[in-house]
């Protein structure tokens, strides 16, 4: 068996998975084993269902189901690839896991500064590598790259991190002078890798200071950065959630949507555009750096 720390949690696994920072702890809080699929999944047409007590994925890879906020069961498919498994367990099986727990999965990379957490989402293309990296050159350290799970604290919202490694494209791999084949291959459709992370990784968990959401590209001459308010806090929160194309509009609903709800009141979020043709990334963690600061 294997010992991890992910999450803020020690995870006891029958499979091994490279990336996650290993664990002394044997008291596991979550539980990862290859096991038999309910006949009713098995029967089902439906490839996911989402809820409080046990929710399932069935794809060309695996079968997961997740039950009691601490446990995954994966079948591994006849023509499934072993390491997409993973992906899918470290990916929408943990975040499952967590909306059980009461906690939410965002879609995002995370930071740690000396006083909290700053959390970065958007869509791909919008630029959360381009920024994250610009913030790790600062002096900030990495959290997580893809995904990092936020609880609601009774004064704040606390972000854990996830594991010391981030994705890179090939290209982008091989212009970093990588050896793909000592990488770890983790996306088929967008051919990513996982890169070693060098810098310093903490597994505590940190109070999120602030959450940007980049917009990409703006119909406008300059950066547009602006703060939510309200109950529209909870609806950007809702839509970076790392579920959020699977729970469609149920996002805003239930678990969810409470959770954001709570989480969202917590910390500031801003909104921030950049103009089309123009390298603003220098402006754009110029105004991040001073929001961060205020």
């Amino acid at each position: 068996m294997y010992y991890y720390s992910l999450y803020g949690q020690t995870i006891v696994s029958d499979i091994e998975f490279r990336q996650l920072v290993k664990s002394t702890d044997t008291e596991a809080s979550i539980y990862i084993n290859e096991g038999n699929i309910p006949e009713d999944i098995l029967s089902t047409p439906e490839k996911y269902k989402i809820n409080d007590e046990r929710s399932f994925l069935s794809n060309k890879t695996c079968y997961l189901v997740i039950t009691d906020g601490n446990k995954i069961i994966y079948k591994l498919k006849p023509d499934g690839n072993e390491n997409y498994l993973r992906s899918f367990i470290l990916g929408y099986g943990m975040a499952m896991l967590f909306l059980q727990r009461g906690e939410i999965a965002v879609h995002c990379s995370a930071l740690s500064t000396n006083n909290g957490a700053v959390i970065i989402a958007g869509e791909s293309g919008s630029g959360k590598s381009t920024i994250t990296t610009a913030l790790l050159n600062e002096g900030m350290s990495l959290m997580a790259d893809d995904m990092a799970i936020v609880s609601p604290g009774e004064n704040s919202a606390i972000a854990y991190p996830a594991f010391p490694y981030q994705k890179l494209c090939r290209d982008a791999a091989l212009s970093n002078n990588e050896d793909l084949s000592k990488l770890i291959y983790i996306d088929e459709d967008k051919d990513k890798f996982l890169i070693p992370y060098k810098g310093n990784f903490d597994l505590s968990g940190y109070p999120v200071k602030a959450m940007f959401v980049l917009l990409g590209e703006v119909d406008s001459d300059k950066i547009e950065l602006q703060e939510i308010k309200g109950f529209q806090k909870m609806l950007i929160c809702a839509n970076n959630l790392f579920l959020r194309k699977l729970l469609k509009d149920d996002k805003y609903k239930g678990t969810s949507g409470k959770k954001c709800f709570e989480i969202s009141d917590k910390f500031p979020i801003y909104v921030l555009g950049r103009p089309a043709g123009k390298n603003s990334l220098d402006e754009m963690k110029a105004m991040i750096l001073e929001k961060l600061n205020n």
